[in-house]
């Protein structure tokens, strides 16, 4: 099924976001706002002590937070090339 995620590349506050911070803040937040039980349930299973900075999330870690949230594996590769953890 997948989250959609070709709509979110084109949104300002995307295109805007020239560091791997606010690339992950922002999909992050989209993640979010998709379902915010489902991120904070697999947050607090990876990150149990405190949440990561967006930039220091890893690639292993990346997927294992889109594959939970529902996204597809070509989305999982789309955010991992975006945010430079291929």
């Amino acid at each position: 099924m997948g989250l959609n995620l070709e709509a979110w590349w084109d949104e300002p506050e995307y295109k805007t976001s020239t560091t791997f911070h606010l690339r992950g803040r922002f999909i992050l937040r989209k993640l979010y706002e998709h379902d915010p039980a489902k991120l904070d349930a697999v947050m607090t299973d990876l990150y149990q002590d405190a949440q990561p900075d967006p930039q220091d999330i890893g690639r292993i870690e990346w997927r294992a937070i889109l594959a939970y949230m529902g996204a597809s594996d070509e989305e999982i590769l789309t955010v991992q090339k975006r945010m430079g953890r291929v």
